[in-house]
């Protein structure tokens, strides 16, 4: 099998393998293949060689970075935040990796990730407590610069009916952002952070799932469908939804944290469900339910949160043995 020789080639040559690393990062989209490539190599090889593969993986979106800044005066926000959930959750993922490495649990490194994630959020919030509005000055310098875009693409357009809705668009436009800023602000820095811990362990479950399909078949699965929280998170997660119902702005942003590290413990134990079925359909039934968990978000994902936290003290899975 080819993927197998493959592995085996990036594992054998070590040299070739940073090479690798570094020139594919360069590559749009294809750039993610150099961390999961790094995070393999510290599960198969140690956290030294490890190390050394992260930054092969992570360099090629600082010196991006910095030639975009020498060929412009003014750097978007997006451009910031893009380059700094890229390095972080290259750097999360190396530090996730080696806790699996050391027999961390799932249930452990996400616990800790989302604690990172909340000290983060409280810290910025101390040391800047006027960082909500913050964040809606830069949101409204956003939908300005969309606003500018639609006024131009009106005023170049040639069709009075091209026009008509290019206007109509910039008005609607106009008519939401306001709402839009002052909900968004307040869960501003919270999504950012939960963004990075997010793809930090996404990229370790592709990672374990290279590892597991090639040396453990079967490996990852067990591991994914025994996360289960702890009594102390569930205590936390209850008390700081009472606080966000009361409008707490702290506890507001740190919520997207919480619902992430909730929902993928709810996750973990859908797929343990579904994983008791025995029947042909049940990838047909999986489909389905990630379908309707897309289309009803953000509702779906507090109701799979609400889910893990009645887990901690039911414990489903000892009830559940069969389907």
């Amino acid at each position: 099998m080819w993927f197998k020789r493959f592995t085996k080639y990036l594992l054998d040559h070590p040299r070739q393998a940073l090479v690798f690393t570094f020139i594919t990062t360069f590559i749009p989209v294809f750039g993610i293949a150099g961390i999961l490539i790094a995070s393999l190599v510290t599960l198969r090889k140690g956290i030294v060689e490890g190390a050394l593969m992260t930054v092969a993986a992570t360099l090629p979106y600082v010196i991006s970075f910095y030639v975009s800044v020498n060929h412009s005066e003014t750097i978007p926000l997006v451009v910031w935040a893009a380059v700094g959930v890229a390095v972080l959750s290259n750097l999360l993922t190396y530090v996730f990796t080696v806790m699996l490495v050391k027999r961390a649990t799932w249930s452990s490194i996400l616990q800790i990730g989302a604690l990172i994630g909340v000290l983060v959020v409280s810290v910025i919030h101390l040391a800047y407590p006027d960082v909500t509005n913050w964040w809606g000055q830069q949101l409204q310098s956003y939908y300005a610069e969309a606003q500018s875009v639609i006024a131009k693409s009106a005023a170049a357009a040639t069709s009075s009916g091209v026009v008509t809705a290019a206007t109509n668009a910039a008005t609607s436009v106009a008519d939401n952002q306001l709402e839009t800023i002052n909900v968004t602000k307040q869960y501003a820095t919270g999504l950012m952070i939960a963004g990075i811990l997010f793809n930090a362990i996404l990229q370790l479950i592709v990672a374990r799932w290279w590892q597991a399909i090639v040396f453990a078949p079967g490996m990852l699965r067990k591991e994914l469908h025994k996360i289960r929280l702890s009594q102390l998170a569930g205590v936390l997660f209850a008390i700081s939804l009472v606080l966000s119902y009361l409008g707490n702005s702290v506890v507001l942003d740190i919520m997207p944290i919480l619902y992430t590290l909730f929902g993928a413990a709810g996750l973990s134990l859908v797929h343990y469900l579904f994983g008791l079925m025995h029947s042909n359909t049940v990838w047909f039934w999986l489909s389905v339910f990630y379908v309707t968990l897309i289309f009803a978000l953000p509702v779906s994902m507090v109701l799979i949160a609400i889910i893990a936290l009645f887990d901690i003290w039911l414990d489903v899975r000892k009830r559940v043995k069969r389907i």
